[in-house]
């Protein structure tokens, strides 16, 4: 659903800090209105309690039991290993999309054996027409949606809320996810496992070999257990995904089941796997680091300015128990991490910067709470904004039915600040237990301590889900902070949905004072009673069968602040169709209207303070990504502050082989405002080439321009996996600026100079003990 602001185009200026919020306004208290809200989010949970209909979930489920091995099958993606002959494979695969419930267009073979070091899996996919297996993506934890791939889930704890994935495409490229409350997201993806696979494509469609070590899971105690398991086969060029057990399209998402993946409570039973070995649980991972930095004449200082830099650290995870682990870092460092997208703020609030870092993104999804991209009591990217992280800890784990989350960490200017008075400490504790099947309720602590200040929150939610994808979600924050000041944001919602018909409404409240000094907020000083609908069928017309599926949806919010005048209020509906293919048009209208209470400038514009009237109208299309040559066109028009704003939107993308993928997008807008200077353009162009030699050495490099700064930014990532989970990184980031106010990048008259220029090399090697 769309959130409350009056442009879906907002972009975030280069040079503006990520998650940075407003000034808080003094200081007024927030009253009793949280007393019947923290009810009424308990009402679902008591009413499920007493045997509402349809919260057990499944009475029944498919099983499946583990074959144990004595000598382990080479991993290799040929299948010809004697003990593939003698195990009965799972052959009962559903389509869940395009034709959710038909049988499979192709014939797919699981069978599952293991050691006791670990799990293997022989898939073996039928395919009538092999040379049209789509599979082209090497890089690790890149695009394998664009290709014939296949996911594992494995719900280790058996608690039907949580789960490991493990996807592989075709040519053997790896991605792993964790799922948390049956909740998935793309940052769910950052979670790295060490496992093995290998592929094959031949006459007859494709196989795959996966081992996965018990040691790379966390599961209970016992001298047998038993997982939660989940198959899935995506043949791309169909857009048809088949899954084990059947997941119905109720509890995934409209558009062909990447919720299906997460919707834990439906996996099938594995059983059979007795007196494993969990093994010692421990892993370093030292680093070494070394690099050169070019600054300007114009720049340059004592502290930071050219020359030669080099660093060590070191990161050690250690499994106390088959179900706790503890991570340590060292002087940690992120150089390999990807580049921001640039962004250009067009509105008066802030946007948000996704976090990329691989210490923060692992179990991300276990430490989120509040409204994730707009209020977030938690918002990782906070730690480390302004200085170095010198060291932390992080635990995570179950203790009984409730899931820990511990997070410390110490970050100052240098390694000589840490425990010292100049160290900032950053604190979260985060606890989540199930009360009853899908439903969840959880508390949150976050903390900031340096010499100057002191800030800390309180939170608690609650979620239940029921009725396959529908919901109620309701949380609650308090912060505290060394000004005594005390202010407070929450949140309700009820979604009912299905793959046909969707209702939510919802309401949130924060206050001015609202400044979580590890969190994320958008927007201050506003309630916002919204509700939204869609209507998603299914079509069948025999003179038009290239379409699937109709969409129709509208979103209506009313914000006021906390002294009950009115904000803000936005109606959009749109309508679209999404073809067979996974081509899709829609058209957009929107009609708003907005009260500022001050000016704020945008660019050189300043915007009065007054009443203003939004509306316009926009045409997107999109082709299917996973083509060889894709792209997608948009544009809008409509009112802007009093003046006119008419925004295009392009993109194209070009899979050349296995080897070479090329992307470019531009956004231009072009504004013309009733006030001085209120005439100007707003341009981003990016252009990404991924390269790739294998699946151990691939290269990725963005290309960046925004007229706003003239800055033409590149960061390219050269990154070999000489063994497994251990990686070499070369790293080289440049960025120019266009001093005339006229010039494009491409100009060769125009003024350029250099703002920075920085090459890095770093090695990682895994060590297991």
């Amino acid at each position: 659903m769309a959130d409350d602001t009056m442009n879906s185009h907002c972009r975030q200026a280069p040079g503006q800090r990520p998650g940075y919020w407003h000034q808080p306004a003094p200081r007024q208290k927030i009253t009793g209105w949280w007393r019947p809200l923290a009810m009424r989010s308990l009402l679902p949970i008591l009413i499920a309690s007493l045997g509402a209909p349809g919260v057990r979930g499944q009475t029944s489920r498919p099983e499946v039991t583990a074959v144990f091995v004595e000598e382990a099958p080479r991993v290799d993606g040929l299948l010809d290993d004697a003990v593939w002959r003698d195990i009965e494979p799972i052959t009962d695969f559903i389509q869940i999309w395009p034709d959710d419930g038909a049988l499979p267009t192709e014939r797919s073979e699981v069978r599952i054996a293991y050691d006791r070091d670990h799990l293997y899996f022989a898939f073996r996919f039928f395919d009538g027409e092999p040379e049209l297996i789509r599979a082209k993506n090497l890089e690790r934890g890149g695009r394998n949606d664009r290709d014939d791939h296949a996911y594992i889930g494995l719900d280790t704890y058996l608690d039907r809320r949580n789960a490991y994935l493990f996807e592989i495409n075709a040519l053997g490229t790896q991605d792993d996810a964790t799922v948390t409350d049956e909740g998935i997201t793309l940052d769910s993806f950052s979670w790295d496992a060490v496992f093995r696979s290998e592929t094959v494509i031949d006459e007859e469609g494709w196989t795959m070999e996966v081992s996965i070590p018990f040691r790379q899971l966390r599961f209970p105690r016992g001298d047998e257990v038993s997982f939660g398991l989940m198959l899935s086969r995506m043949i791309n060029r169909k857009n048809e995904r088949v899954m084990w057990p059947r997941i119905g399209l109720e509890f995934g998402s409209v558009m062909g089941a990447f919720g299906a993946l997460a919707a834990v409570s439906q996996y099938g039973t594995l059983r059979g796997l007795k007196d494993i070995r969990r093994g010692r649980n421990i892993e370093l991972k030292p680093y070494v680091i070394a690099g050169h930095q070019t600054l300007p004449d114009n720049s340059r200082d004592a502290a930071s300015g050219d020359g030669f830099t080099y660093d060590i650290g070191a990161d050690f995870k250690y499994g106390i128990s088959s179900n706790q682990t503890l991570d340590l870092s060292v002087n940690t460092d992120f150089a390999q991490v990807e580049a921001d997208n640039v962004q250009i703020n067009l509105t008066r609030f802030s946007l948000f910067f996704p976090e990329k870092r691989e210490f923060f993104l692992e179990r991300s999804g276990l430490f989120e709470h509040g409204s994730p991209r707009f209020t977030q009591t938690f918002f990782s990217r906070r730690i480390g904004l302004d200085q170095q992280m010198l060291a932390g800890a992080r635990f995570t784990g179950q203790v009984g039915r409730v899931s820990v989350g511990l997070l410390n960490i110490e970050t100052g200017e240098k390694m000589a600040d840490l425990l010292g008075s100049a160290s900032t400490n950053n604190t979260v504790v985060r606890l989540r237990s199930g009360v009853i099947p899908r439903a969840t309720t959880g508390v949150i602590y976050t903390g900031l301590r340096n010499p100057h200040s002191r800030n800390q929150a309180f939170g608690v939610d609650a979620q239940y889900r029921f009725w396959g994808a529908s919901d109620f979600t309701s949380w609650y924050t308090t912060v505290r902070d060394s000004r005594d000041g005390n202010s407070a944001a929450g949140h309700a919602s009820v979604r009912v949905l299905n793959d046909r018909y969707g209702a939510e409404a919802s309401y949130s409240n924060t206050g001015k004072d609202y400044a979580p000094a590890l969190g994320f907020v958008r927007r201050l000083d506003y309630k916002r009673y919204a509700g939204a609908l869609q209507f998603t069928p299914l079509v069948e017309i025999a003179s038009l069968p290239f379409i699937r599926r109709f969409q129709a949806q509208s979103e209506y919010s009313y914000i006021t602040g906390q002294d009950n005048e009115l904000q803000s209020t936005s109606l959009e509906a749109s309508v679209g169709v999404a073809f067979n293919r996974r081509d899709n048009i829609s058209l957009t209208l929107e009609r708003s209207f907005e009260r500022l209470d001050r000016p704020f400038r945008i660019r050189g514009a300043a915007i009065p303070a007054e009443d203003y009237s939004f509306g316009s109208v926009g045409l997107m299309g999109q082709t299917d990504s996973s083509r060889r040559l894709y792209g997608g066109l948009g544009a809008s028009t409509g009112t802007f502050y009093g003046g006119d704003r008419h925004d295009v939107e392009a993109s194209l993308g070009f899979r050349h082989s296995q080897y070479l993928s090329l992307e470019a997008e531009l956004t231009h807008s072009i504004l013309d405002l009733p006030v001085e200077n209120g005439r100007f353009d707003a341009t981003i162009l990016n252009v990404s080439v991924l390269a790739a030699a294998s699946r151990k050495l691939f290269a990725t490099a963005l290309i960046q321009y925004d007229n706003f700064t003239r800055d033409l930014q590149t960061n390219i990532r050269v990154n070999w996996i000489h063994t497994p989970g251990s990686d070499l990184f070369f790293v080289f980031n440049t960025s120019y600026h266009f001093a005339d106010d006229e010039a494009m990048f491409f100009d060769p008259r125009s003024n350029v100079m250099l703002n920075d220029r920085l090459g890095v090399a770093k090695l990682t090697y895994l060590v297991l003990l």
